[in-house]
């Protein structure tokens, strides 16, 4: 697989376009909602009632439907930095109420199944990492979105769900901490003696272990040599849970760099004034950055369908601006995006990671295995 980088404004679609399995169209298959349950047959009405106008009609029957339905509930892992201002946008826009759960992806997929298994549906809409949607689309949970707003994206459409964006894992380092010229400038670097106790892994990544284990191998190297950059890695570092914890550690000087962590957050930190950076002084980053997609879909059984279908659309049709402006990648082109401006781009393997998940879980939970934890 040859890498390059992205610049401009259709740099979006490609680093979609560069997810090399999609799960499937979506659209090709039919509504896969429990249509024996009341509650999906009633949501499922609606949605057809939708669906059977032109789709430049759709939009204006949905917001009608919506204000009757006087409620929205959304299920969420987007930071709260990120979800904050994507409920308050929408609820602004549309003056529709917004019950918001937030947790990590782990807790949603949990909790969605849990009610959906007990047919009482506590989500209207969930927006989450690309494993969980996946889990969730192959539970029949979902109920496939065919409005206009689709059209806008060109890549990324999964079975019954939707990338609405792309989360690039880069290193981060706090700049008091790692002096310019010593910044990582290749993913195998973070295996070099003198990042000794410099380094944080976030413990849950499997998905970056899983990528960047495949790049490498499909790169030339061999399995030894692969084992002999992990073992280098970790012998480096220290662990701690979450993104947005490791962020804060490193803002403040706890650490001095992250092997992985989400340009966005990165971005958000060094803008409120953090001595945070992932991109070179140059404004450039060379290591290869994986994309990997978090998207939307709509409950089957959801008890505000219209509601559900609306937030879905204006994800991704208004809500991608409202991305940029929050520095995170959007799955469309935007006018004004620049996340991915001077990075390398290269593919994120989906199919792997939803076929084989446990499997990498344990071998990245036996890399970590007496590594050291640090909290904020």
């Amino acid at each position: 697989m040859k890498t390059r980088s992205l610049v401009g404004q259709t740099a979006a679609l490609t680093a979609l376009a560069l997810l090399v399995t999609a799960c499937g169209g979506g659209l090709a298959d039919s509504a896969q909602g429990r249509s024996d349950q009341p509650a999906a047959s009633a949501a499922q009405a609606v949605y057809a009632q939708i669906a059977a106008l032109p789709k430049d009609q759709q939009r204006a029957k949905a917001v009608e439907l919506a204000k009757q339905e006087g409620a929205f509930s959304l299920y969420t892992s987007m930071t709260d930095s990120l979800a904050q201002p994507v409920v308050a946008a929408f609820t602004k826009q549309f003056a529709i109420p917004v019950s918001l759960f937030r947790a990590n992806s782990e807790t949603i997929v949990q909790r969605t199944l849990q009610e959906g298994q007990a047919n009482r549906p506590g989500a209207d809409a969930v927006e989450s990492d690309f494993a969980e949607m996946a889990t969730l689309a192959g539970e029949h949970l979902f109920a496939d979105y065919d409005g206009p707003a689709l059209d806008r994206v060109k890549e990324g459409r999964f079975d019954h769900w939707t990338a609405d964006r792309v989360n690039l894992f880069l290193p981060a380092w706090n700049t008091n901490l790692i002096a310019p010229g010593q910044e990582p400038r290749s993913w195998e670097a973070l295996a070099d003696p003198k990042y000794r106790g410099k380094i944080t892994i976030e413990l849950s990544d499997s998905d970056w272990y899983a990528n960047l284990t495949d790049y490498w191998l499909a790169h030339g190297k061999t399995q030894q040599q692969v084992d002999q950059l992990w073992q280098g890695i970790v012998a480096n570092a220290k662990a701690a849970k979450g993104h947005v914890v490791m962020m804060q550690l490193l803002s403040a000087g706890q650490t001095s760099m992250d092997a992985m962590n989400y340009t966005y957050i990165t971005q958000q930190s060094k803008d409120a004034g953090a001595p945070v950076a992932y991109r070179l002084a140059d404004g450039t980053n060379p290591i290869p950055a994986f994309p990997r997609p978090n998207g939307v879909g709509m409950l089957a059984n959801a008890q505000h369908p219209a509601s559900a279908w609306l937030f879905y659309d204006w994800m991704l049709d208004e809500g991608q601006k409202l991305l940029v402006e929050q520095h995170l990648t959007p799955s469309t082109e935007v006018e004004g995006d620049t996340s991915l401006q001077g990075l390398n781009i290269v593919p994120f393997d989906t199919r792997s990671l939803v076929e084989n998940a446990k499997s990498w879980d344990d071998r990245y939970d036996a890399q970590l295995r007496g590594v050291q934890q640090v909290s904020n």
